[in-house]
């Protein structure tokens, strides 16, 4: 690893053929792909290890590092692929849009009009008002489920409820901020 790092092709190709099956392994069993393309991805993983190289600090163990590394290309294929599926092709910024050579995407810009973002604040002032108007056994379970992000199982643990009743309360409690919120949003 050293003497790859040290920019030596010969051992950089004997970590790509020790750990080269571990990475493939990983994306078929992550992705449940066909060797094709887990050679693909398994290429893209031994790219960005080739960059990301001169930059390892050692801090960790290499086989920990590299394993980092397909994760993130293995999740990285698995958004795209589920975009692909909900038919929201994704589309490269940095190539030219179909049959041209110059025609670029431009991305629209992340900055919020301050009309929407004043509207947005005022919206969440609303929201956060009328969720602590919210019957209590509503109110908690409702905070916990859709600020807290906790599962339903979750959050039947804690309130020691059956799972049935925190989904009862869960909807009945966003059904009133629903009606509570109705002149805000129209």
């Amino acid at each position: 690893m050293l003497r790859a790092q040290d920019g030596d092709l010969e051992a950089f190709r004997g970590l790509v053929e020790m750990f080269q099956d571990r990475v493939m392994r990983l994306m078929v069993s992550v992705l449940r792909c066909d060797r094709t393309m887990a050679e693909d991805l398994a290429q893209e993983v031994f790219l960005r290890v080739h960059k990301g190289l001169p930059g390892f600090d050692g801090q960790v163990r290499f086989h920990t590092w590299l394993h980092t590394i397909a994760n993130n290309v293995a999740i990285s294929e698995y958004r795209r692929q589920r975009a692909q599926k909900r038919n929201r092709p994704t589309v490269s910024i940095d190539a030219p849009v179909g049959a041209t050579e110059d025609f670029y995407i431009t991305p629209e810009g992340r900055e919020i009009d301050p009309a929407e973002q004043a509207h947005q604040s005022e919206f969440l002032a609303r929201v956060r008002e009328c969720v602590g108007k919210l019957p209590e056994e509503f109110r908690v379970a409702v905070v916990m489920r859709d600020m807290e992000s906790l599962s339903y199982d979750e959050i039947a643990e804690v309130l020691d409820l059956p799972a049935g009743t925190v989904r009862s309360r869960i909807h009945r409690g966003r059904v009133l901020l629903q009606q509570m919120l109705a002149e805000f949003v129209q």
